[in-house]
């Protein structure tokens, strides 16, 4: 008896538009997606940390995906949509928001479809990407969400605000 294993079913992604790009996270990271709604700011919180949104009762640090990549701010539209995430830190997941200029779909992305990301080149740190792949003739950038947030950047988020 020959030991095979069945081919994967291609892994489901909430697919992001951000400035001109196409990016993707992996469904299992997207707790929900929310509509735009304020945002307590923190001070002196790094440029990309916009704040803090309640979801549910729930404080959730949130960040601009904008400014992180190195891109401009831009103002809110109505397209603009707020991405809950675990984000697994270190085996812990993290709470947080992301703030992306719109949410496109969920699509299928099959393994054997998927690149590695080119290590020269790019507008955005590549060590971001997890992969780049190919959804309805476009390019897909998968991100590697636990890379996007360092283990610094994480204790930041999780450290309690301080009274002034």
């Amino acid at each position: 008896m020959t030991n095979t294993t069945a081919p994967r079913d291609p892994a489901q992604y909430v697919t992001i538009g951000i400035d001109r790009e196409i990016f993707a996270v992996e469904v299992g990271n997207v707790r929900e997606i929310l509509d735009m709604q304020p945002i307590a700011r923190l001070p002196h919180a790094p440029a990309f940390m916009v704040g803090m949104i309640d979801v549910r009762g729930q404080g959730v640090p949130t960040i601009d995906l904008r400014v992180k990549l190195g891109l401009p701010a831009i103002p809110v539209t109505e397209h603009t949509r707020i991405l809950v995430l675990d984000v697994p830190i270190d085996g812990t997941p993290l709470t947080m928001g992301v703030i992306a200029d719109r949410v496109i779909e969920v699509t299928a992305l099959a393994d054997h479809a998927l690149e590695a990301p080119p290590r020269v080149g790019g507008r955005w740190r590549s060590d971001y990407i997890q992969a780049i792949g190919r959804a309805n003739g476009a390019f897909v950038i998968v991100f590697d969400v636990a890379r996007l947030f360092s283990s610094d950047e994480a204790a930041l988020l999780e450290q309690p605000c301080e009274a002034a």
